[in-house]
């Protein structure tokens, strides 16, 4: 597929919410953005396995779950799953594994280490992938998402501070996650997923308290 091919096919993705894995797949050909070494390395293992995630299903696992908590942040943000569409094909996929695996599992993500969807919890999702030190360009980004607050959430500057140290402090501590088949762990409980990948310190406030099950509330 010729560079001028995919620009043609990342301008269609972008015109189609559906199809917000599709861009990332292109944009992520057409940069040539990749991790370190070290972590592409550890990609081979998920380079062809992309989450096709079913939030109907999820929402009937039980409290707890990290399916049903995954669900349950989708639906309180109003968010569509990302993932690739057949329409892009295996060569560009691969190229892109790196940006295609992060835009799959950026929300899970949040539920992991229990940072909610507002800017102060973007930012620490953000600290977190730069604690992780996926790539230079990552972790640039982190320090971008903290320094944007006062413009995009003037009044929580605190919050997104505290969240950047804690997200940070996470991130090095965890498993790669960008490079482990988290849509594989769905059916586990929450807490021993965040124990099996080393995520230490995560809080319950992925979303608002109120459309918590009543054992994450009580605690």
């Amino acid at each position: 597929m010729t560079r001028w091919q995919m620009w043609k096919e990342l301008r269609a993705a972008m015109k189609d919410p559906a199809r917000a894995g599709d861009v990332a797949a292109y944009k992520g050909a057409l940069s040539g953005a990749r991790a370190r070494p070290a972590v592409e390395e550890q990609l081979d293992a998920v380079r062809d396995t992309y989450p096709v995630t079913d939030l109907d299903a999820l929402v009937k696992l039980d409290d707890g779950t990290f399916g049903r908590e995954f669900a349950r942040f989708m639906e309180a943000n109003g968010l569509n799953v990302i993932a690739p569409s057949d329409e892009v094909p295996t060569e560009v996929l691969r190229s892109a594994a790196f940006t295609v695996r992060y835009a799959a599992v950026h929300d899970m993500i949040h539920v992991l280490t229990g940072f909610d969807a507002s800017w102060p919890g973007e930012v620490g999702v953000w600290a977190f992938v730069g604690g992780q030190n996926y790539s230079f360009g990552f972790r640039v980004a982190a320090v971008v998402a903290l320094l944007f607050t006062p413009f995009r959430s003037p009044l929580r500057l605190r919050s997104a501070w505290r969240n950047f140290r804690a997200g940070w402090a996470m991130g090095r501590r965890a498993r790669t996650l960008v490079a482990q088949q988290l849509e594989t762990r769905f059916e586990h409980g929450l807490e021993d997923v965040r124990a099996e990948l080393r995520v230490v310190g995560a809080g319950d406030g992925y979303v608002p308290r109120a459309l918590q099950p009543a054992a994450a509330t009580s605690q």
